[in-house]
């Protein structure tokens, strides 16, 4: 049996694939998967555009949008289960590994309120900007913790790629370490080393089932934490929150498949193409500006991904 390393401790397991016969995947081969990980961060950016007009323009407190909206985020998952569903139930033969679904869930916990306080409170320039760190923390958690990933080129690519992004969108009065800020960048380590824990436990889920009892048991622990009167908030609050929680299942539950199949790294290097995607529509169709350091940009990461699906 082939073994996963998390850190210096040794757990049993391997990936899906390479331990038991996989559940079904939304896409096959190659290039199915690269899609998968494209659609993810399409899912991504518009899970942000209605979390912000829910949080900010429509001021639903936190303490009651985050349980409504994983509420909704495992029911539009519970759709795909009877498909996409699948449980090994060996993960409950092993101490281990339900310390690390425990983690995970700690860590999403955690990760999500201080994510959403951001969104809500955090100019939305500055806490993209603090974001944006999240390629770049992932991959060197990735290259730390699992052993599967170590490649030294891939691992030069993702740095230099995820650099690219971050130099590309920072200006100096970006940087302001306010309460929220520093929570902001909490959150985005958090999510970083989640990546990890779900990597793992992706050897006893399908990605599909894996997001579901997550984001349910998280549901359970926000409505005890903090006892939310749903039904006093705005019928219109309750349509946006739906659309964000079908962004969010997209963005999370692809991305779960990334992991999966290509690979913590890899699949973190995919997803840099959504920055890439918006300044090319955001030039043609609305005329923004396009900076020189943004091409400088979007080359250098078109050309990491083409140097890890071609190059090796």
């Amino acid at each position: 049996m082939p073994h996963f390393a998390l850190g210096n401790q040794e757990l049993r397991g391997a990936t899906l694939h390479q331990s038991r016969p996989a559940g079904r995947s939304l896409g096959e081969g190659r290039r199915g998967f690269m899609l998968e990980v494209i659609f993810s961060s399409i899912g991504y950016a518009g899970g942000v555009a209605f979390d912000k007009i829910i949080l900010d323009k429509r001021r639903v407190p936190v303490m009651r949008f985050i349980p409504l909206l994983f509420i909704w985020l495992a029911l539009v998952t519970a759709i795909f289960i009877p498909i996409f569903g699948r449980v090994d139930l060996e993960i409950f033969h092993y101490w281990k590994a339900i310390l690390v679904f425990a983690a995970m869930i700690g860590v999403a916990v955690t990760w999500n309120v201080f994510y959403y306080q951001g969104i809500q409170k955090e100019n939305l320039a500055e806490f993209e900007l603090i974001m944006l760190f999240t390629p770049l923390a992932t991959v060197i958690l990735a290259e730390i913790f699992v052993p599967s990933e170590r490649n030294l080129g891939v691992f030069a690519a993702g740095i230099i790629s995820s650099s690219a992004l971050i130099a590309s969108r920072f200006r100096r009065h970006h940087v302001k370490l306010s309460l929220i800020a520093k929570r902001t960048m909490l959150a985005m380590l958090l999510m970083s080393f989640e990546s990890i824990l779900i990597k793992y436990l992706l050897t006893y889920f399908s990605p599909v089932s894996l997001y579901f009892v997550r984001t349910t048991v998280i549901a359970v622990i926000f409505l005890i934490m903090y006892r939310p009167k749903l039904f006093e908030m705005p019928l219109v609050a309750y349509g946006l929150t739906i659309i964000s929680a079908i962004f969010g299942v997209m963005q999370m539950v692809l991305k779960f498949y990334g992991f999966q199949n290509l690979g913590i790294i890899e699949t973190t290097m995919i997803l840099l193409l959504g920055p890439v995607l918006v300044y090319i529509i955001s030039y043609f169709y609305f005329h923004e500006s396009l900076y020189k350091r943004d091409l400088l940009a979007m080359a250098i990461i078109v050309m990491s991904v083409l140097y890890v699906q071609f190059g090796r």
